[in-house]
């Protein structure tokens, strides 16, 4: 080894402390290692990546609360609208699942209100019963008889009818009113009471054709 060539030192390896192997070879041992390392790295990224795939390859979305995997989105479930009104908390228009029950629209409207009447509402409901597409459940209040499920409800009592505490079924008894119509003035006068019969037609719930059959058998 000359003087004039000081780098050469540099190529001697523990391997090979005499440096007699070829420059080639100490160069391919000196790698070997590296790629050992970046093959183990390619592979844990494969796996990685092939554990992250349900079948068919869709990505699965793992959820961080519980660490189960989040379930596709289910076909479209057929679906009932149902009208709410009287003693709830949150009276309305409400879509539930076919095959709910008149107690499941009743929680869904926030159960039973404090001016609710208890017995009348346990005489009225059937909360066990299946709903109807716009089917109307009107809850019973203290000093006022209601239908719930297609019930019939007590007689209309005598003198005019006040629009803003008449029943489903007082109202429904009313010339050209039905039991949609019935619901909609209740579910109407839930958000602002009538300061007028004439209100029925301001607020497009009736016709005022309609309104002439029985203006004089409403107050308010």
């Amino acid at each position: 080894m000359g003087m004039s060539a000081p780098w050469r030192a540099l190529e001697t390896t523990v391997e090979d402390p005499a440096g007699t192997a070829p420059p080639g070879a100490r160069t391919q041992t000196a790698l070997l290692p590296v790629l050992v390392v970046v093959v183990l790295l390619v592979g844990s990224l494969a796996v990685v990546a092939y554990s992250q795939l349900q079948p068919g390859g869709q990505v699965q979305v793992v959820s961080g609360a519980t660490g189960s995997a989040a379930t596709r989105a289910s076909p479209s479930v057929a679906m009932v609208v149902v009208q709410v009104a009287g003693a709830v908390a949150r009276p309305g228009v409400y879509s539930l699942p076919a095959g709910s029950r008149v107690g499941d629209a009743i929680r869904a409207a926030g159960g039973y209100s404090p001016d609710v009447d208890p017995r009348a509402a346990e005489t009225a409901l059937n909360l066990a019963a299946k709903l109807q597409d716009a089917q109307s459940i009107v809850v019973p209040r203290r000093g006022e008889a209601a239908t719930g499920s297609g019930g019939t409800a007590a007689t209309n009592a005598p003198g005019p009818l006040n629009l803003n505490t008449a029943t489903s079924a007082q109202l429904d008894s009313l010339p050209g009113i039905g039991p949609a119509t019935a619901a909609k003035i209740i579910a109407s006068r839930e958000q602002m009471v009538f300061a007028s019969v004439d209100d029925l037609v301001s607020r497009k719930l009736i016709s005022a054709t309609t309104l002439a059959k029985f203006r004089d058998q409403v107050v308010v």
